[in-house]
């Protein structure tokens, strides 16, 4: 029955559109956005920017439409796409300038927006966002942080430790020579040693870590580590006096 009621509303939205002006049609599309109607708004704005390209508030109708798409839909691909539109489409106007500078941003968008969706504990939400700008964006310098995150999300949120070393060589695979590479690294080798008591796995990767990276700055934690993997806290002098 909701789906009938949705279908019959899209299709009077978009009977009824044809007998008013551009203005009257974003004022509907304005008042489905503010009652939580995406898909009934994202209609009336489509059709101010599809059938009426001319119109003085096209641009601001096909920025309507790439918000909606971005902000509450979640479908990126169709925000993206409409945001170049505009660019392209209205190189000159305050939303076709604003696109573009959008688009220049729009990786940096995604992380950001990763972060925020992670702090409300939206943590697929988060991940998803982050697969995104990871795969549409490889090139970017902020993709290997984008996967690095990723990882950290998968270790601290979800605590699943399998997907967190995943998400870690993927960082050492797909963009070495990254800042994020050598941690990533390291990462691997504290989940084996500290969280999974592979000791035989934490070495492997320890001592990985110290060939490629001697003189990073956690090399000391490295070395650290490799000398007292698998031994009880009470048989390291360094740190006895925590139980004592």
């Amino acid at each position: 029955m909701k789906i009938k009621l949705l279908i019959l509303g899209i299709f009077l939205t978009l009977f009824s559109g044809c007998g008013k002006s551009p203005k009257e049609i974003m004022r509907n599309g304005q008042e489905h956005l503010l009652n939580g109607k995406y898909d009934l708004a994202l209609k009336s704005f489509q059709i101010v920017f599809e059938k009426h390209p001319q119109n003085s508030l096209a641009d601001s109708a096909g920025y309507q439409i790439a918000r909606v798409y971005l902000d509450y839909l979640k479908d990126y691909d169709s925000g993206y796409k409409t945001l170049n539109s505009l660019g392209n489409n209205y190189p000159d106007s305050k939303y076709g300038i604003r696109s573009r500078e959008e688009l220049r941003l729009f990786p940096d968008w995604l992380f950001t927006t990763a972060e925020a969706e992670r702090d409300a504990k939206d943590i697929n939400g988060s991940v998803e966002t982050l697969d995104y700008l990871v795969n549409k964006f490889p090139s970017h310098e902020i993709a290997p942080k984008a996967q690095y995150l990723i990882g950290d999300i998968y270790m601290n949120d979800q605590r699943n430790f399998e997907l967190a070393i995943d998400s870690y060589r993927k960082i050492i695979q797909d963009f070495p020579g990254s800042k994020q590479e050598s941690h990533a690294q390291f990462m691997i080798g504290y989940i084996y040693a500290n969280v999974l008591d592979d000791s035989e796995n934490a070495r492997v990767e320890y001592n990985l870590f110290l060939e490629k990276y001697p003189d990073h700055e956690l090399t000391p934690s490295v070395k650290f580590e490799l000398d007292f993997i698998g031994k009880d806290i009470n048989d390291i002098p360094q740190l006895k006096h925590i139980t004592s």
